[in-house]
């Protein structure tokens, strides 16, 4: 059995704000995902930094000869 006295009008108008609020957090729950799921970890400064250099079959990165500051 339903209410007697029903305006759907009224009730449609008082709803929009909560339907606009679940479908914000939505959209925003969805970019999180798709971000998360781009997202490989690595710290911003190394991503700007580039890729680490190359490891030689005698040794490993940490090894490779890095070029001297000079002063």
């Amino acid at each position: 059995m339903s209410a007697p006295n029903t305006n759907t009008e009224r009730q449609a108008r008082r709803h929009k704000p909560a339907l606009w609020g679940i479908i914000i957090a939505i959209v925003a729950a969805g970019l999180f995902i798709l971000w998360a799921l781009l997202n490989d970890g690595t710290p911003l400064d190394e991503q700007a930094a580039g890729a680490p250099p190359a490891a030689t079959e005698t040794g490993t990165a940490a090894e490779v000869e890095t070029p001297e500051e000079t002063n």
